[in-house]
């Protein structure tokens, strides 16, 4: 049996019958001292790249953000429910039409009101779709795409009217401007479908103007980016959950080194630190001799030569005949500055108490949980289990929520809702009606008749 189950894309568990190790690739041998967080490079927030008549601002530093939190979220087994419940906190009873008024002491209210020529117009084009989807969107990357689109009244000599609003996919839109532009804000959009080449523009793809709320009527259809603003980031949001996708991915890989072991049975003695030079230098040897053999590289040659060499490795550390042998590599030298890096591998003993292993990798799991509620900005008592799994005590979970409707909707109420209020104000000039949130405001138990509370709603 010879088994390499990939946990990430520079590390996993090897597994045989003889000998079993985890291991793992690191950039440069500082890493080994000190783990630098992965991917915490901002500098894509200045950055732009040219295409074909269009200056592209990426949204990542692979240009790919949205999907990677998407992704990494989407394959742990905490996030997407403290997610989905944040939400449904921020839904409330769904978006209603109001006014906002002052009593007769200067406080600030919501008036809810019916508007039947505003509500036929949400429901023509199915505006709670479009706010449930601008919800988690903002959720996830504290940012909504949105399409405005345009009646054909204006070319028959109509009045210009919003016909509907439509959602967009992050992962398909960047933020753009000409070529010849001189300025630093964008003023297009490219809209790539996800499963074209996001650095060519082909006949799939489209370029539309943004929204401007100045001049609502300007375009027949344009694109809207409304977002959280992150502190020196120009274009796109960098929400908070983007500290956390480390704590996210070793929070996933947790289960799956608990899975490993229980399937197999196996006692991991070792861990093997190699050295991502080495594996650079093979993929370069590989491409080379496809190169010279007239053949198209392909990923699978690399993952094929990796197995090989493992199953060295694996064999200079496993059964008994092999006691008193060495495993020897070369080091490479590297000049860094004043530093002089070597890069070589290091193989680690891991000491043989699986109850200590396993509870490590529990509190290591605990912590990554924490750590995800942390990022998303959302309450234990809220996000459904407290510590250890345990409920929250009424009292808590009641105060966390007051907390968070008096201070957590009103900023991602106004980005959801932005694309929405900017149409009504366009279409109905003379009305000084919004969209918002509606929320019941909590109360205590006692505080209820015995036939409002939830034991007896249910």
């Amino acid at each position: 049996m010879f088994e390499v189950e990939m946990f990430r894309d520079n590390g996993g568990l090897v597994t045989t019958s003889e000998a079993s190790f985890t291991f793992e690739a690191v950039d440069n041998p500082r890493d080994l001292d000190n783990k630098r967080n992965e991917g915490k490079s901002f500098d894509w927030t200045s950055q732009s790249y040219e295409l074909q008549g269009y200056t592209i601002f990426p949204y990542g530093k692979t240009d790919d953000l949205p999907r990677e939190i998407r992704d990494v979220v989407l394959d742990n087994n905490i996030a997407p429910g403290i997610l989905r419940k944040k939400t449904q906190l921020l839904w409330g009873k769904g978006g209603l039409l109001y006014t906002e008024e002052f009593d007769e002491k200067g406080k600030l209210y919501r008036k809810w009101v019916k508007d039947n020529e505003i509500s036929d117009w949400l429901y023509s084009w199915d505006a709670d779709t479009y706010i449930t989807k601008a919800c988690v969107d903002y959720d996830y990357a504290e940012g909504v795409g949105t399409m405005f689109k345009l009646n054909r009244g204006p070319r028959i000599g109509g009045r210009p009217f919003i016909a509907e609003l439509e959602h967009r996919n992050l992962i398909e839109h960047r933020l753009a401007k000409e070529s010849s532009d001189k300025g630093k804000k964008a003023t297009r959009c490219i809209y790539t479908p996800d499963n074209t080449d996001p650095h060519t523009l082909g006949n799939e793809h489209s370029v539309y103007p943004l929204f401007d709320f100045r001049d609502p009527f300007k375009y027949k259809n344009a694109y809207f980016y409304s977002s959280m603003y992150s502190f020196c980031s120009e274009h796109y949001a960098i929400p908070s959950i983007y500290g956390s996708l480390n704590w996210l991915r070793r929070s996933t890989a947790v289960p799956l080194i608990l899975e490993a072991y229980i399937k197999n049975g196996i006692n991991v003695k070792y861990h093997v630190i190699s050295p991502a030079k080495f594996w650079e230098k093979m993929e370069d040897e590989l491409k080379e001799k496809c190169r010279l053999d007239n053949k198209k590289y392909d990923a699978s040659m690399l993952l094929t030569e990796r197995t090989k060499y493992l199953r060295k490795v694996t064999k200079a550390l496993s059964g008994a005949d092999n006691t008193g042998k060495f495993w020897h590599t070369v080091k490479y030298v590297e000049v860094d500055g004043n530093n002089i890096l070597e890069h070589g591998w290091e193989i680690k003993e891991i000491p043989g108490k699986i109850k200590d292993l396993i509870n490590g990798n529990l509190e290591i799991g605990r912590e990554a949980n924490r750590a995800t509620a942390a990022g998303v900005g959302m309450h234990p008592a809220l996000g459904g289990a407290g510590e250890s799994g345990k409920s929250d005590s009424g009292s808590e979970q009641l105060y966390a929520l007051k907390n968070y409707l008096i201070t957590g909707i009103d900023i991602p109420e106004m980005i959801v809702c932005k694309a929405l209020n900017y149409a009504i104000k366009a279409n109905w000039p003379e009305k000084e009606v919004k969209i918002g949130f509606y929320h019941i405001a909590p109360q205590r138990e006692e505080d209820t008749t015995s036939s409002d509370r939830v034991k007896n709603k249910v």
